[in-house]
């Protein structure tokens, strides 16, 4: 059999399967830790740290770290983000989707949310990324900045591996936003959590 008849169905399922981690990761509930923070105390150093997570994953990883880009369109957020970012119900934006890698696991899933007004001036080439980290092209603008976390329970969430929690920010250079969120995946605990535990005084 032609290996091109199997295209159409191979093109169904990973159409499936993005239609269904797109449904339940809008079905995360998200909450703001200055009011609810359920998040436990080992993870708390990893949720609510406000330097880039690119940087911390390098370094976890002894410099094996990747991005593996999953997709880039152009769509409408969710009613979830759009309240974050002020957009009108129907406004587009960019909504890239990747997942950060350690040793060639999956450890984090990030969803970026960039309205296309904040694809000018210097955030222009967030468009042309590919499989470059996000957090090195906005931490190197002098004027970012960051709002405080939310926190959201992701055991439930279907996507690339078994999850645990996530976090999201918005962060605006030269006034213009966008909104980023990050969820960290059963590799990334057995990984720190292990790299933690040996690096305590016996």
């Amino acid at each position: 059999m032609n290996s091109l008849s199997h295209q159409p169905c191979a093109i169904a399922s990973a159409a499936a399967l993005v239609s269904a981690r797109a449904r339940d990761y809008a079905q995360l509930q998200w909450t703001s830790c200055a009011v609810d923070c359920r998040v436990p105390l080992c993870w708390r150093s990893w949720l609510l740290d406000r330097r880039s997570l690119t940087a911390q994953l390098r370094r976890l990883s002894g410099g094996d770290f990747a991005v593996q880009l999953r997709s880039q369109t152009i769509a409408v957020p969710n009613r979830s983000e759009q309240r974050q970012l002020r957009l009108a119900p129907r406004q587009r934006a960019m909504i890239r989707e990747v997942v950060l890698t350690g040793g060639g696991s999956a450890w984090v899933f990030a969803r970026t949310v960039v309205p296309l007004s904040t694809l000018v001036g210097p955030l222009r080439q967030l468009r042309r990324l590919g499989g470059q980290p996000l957090g090195e092209a906005l931490f190197a603008q002098p004027s970012l900045r960051r709002s405080g976390f939310e926190i959201a329970d992701c055991r439930h969430w279907s996507g690339e591996a078994p999850a645990h929690w996530g976090r999201r920010s918005r962060f605006t250079v030269a006034g213009r936003p966008l909104l980023v969120a990050e969820i960290f995946l059963d590799p990334f605990a057995e990984r720190a959590f292990t790299s933690a535990r040996q690096s305590q005084p016996r």
